[in-house]
């Protein structure tokens, strides 16, 4: 078994919903797939985008599962519901209904350590330029970015950055003050 936690995240409603509903619908829709087992939900956040403050603030919440599926094949379950959600891929880290990112599965790293590397470490300017056509496990954002974070600490707070060898409470608490301040629990 394969252990994951993946962050669901919207800022656009749709003809599914606001960005709340939306969400609700694909965690009851990974839920209801039964090749997957344990699911368990972080609190729900709300955020404004990292990229543009002026955007409509991002909805995030966390999910943790087991399943056999193994991460390519999970990849393309989470792709088929972002799209089913009416997610359109125009251009890089835009406003959309749905979206869904795989942050780890276990202490995995994919496809290899020296790809993931770069990865890691590439600057802002390339992040905007460039996507990776396969999957990055551990996401290699996912030390920076509070809605990842939040989450995960929520459902694995002891879990082990398999490259960075940092705890998720530790990369956490690293984050700076005001982009902790950016996120807030949201309350239904």
């Amino acid at each position: 078994m394969n252990n994951y936690i993946i962050v669901l995240g919207s800022n656009l409603s749709s003809k599914f919903g606001s960005s709340t509903e939306i969400l609700k619908k694909c965690v009851g829709e990974l839920r209801s797939f039964q090749a997957i087992q344990s699911l368990s939900e972080s609190k729900w956040y709300i955020s404004s985008s990292f990229v543009d403050e002026r955007e409509p603030r991002y909805v995030n919440v966390g999910v943790r599962f087991s399943t056999n599926l193994k991460p390519k094949d999970l990849l393309i379950f989470t792709s088929d519901l972002e799209i089913k959600y009416g997610r359109k891929r125009q251009r890089r880290w835009e406003p959309r209904t749905c979206d869904i990112d795989i942050l780890l599965c276990d202490q995995l790293i994919l496809p290899s350590k020296l790809h993931f590397e770069k990865w890691l470490k590439l600057d802002f300017l390339e992040q905007i330029e460039l996507a990776p056509n396969e999957l990055i496990l551990p996401h290699p954002r996912l030390q920076e970015r509070t809605f990842f974070l939040r989450p995960l600490n929520d459902l694995q707070p002891d879990w082990t950055h398999p490259f960075l060898e940092m705890k998720a409470k530790e990369m956490l608490d690293s984050l700076p003050p005001n982009e902790l301040q950016n996120i807030q629990e949201l309350k239904f």
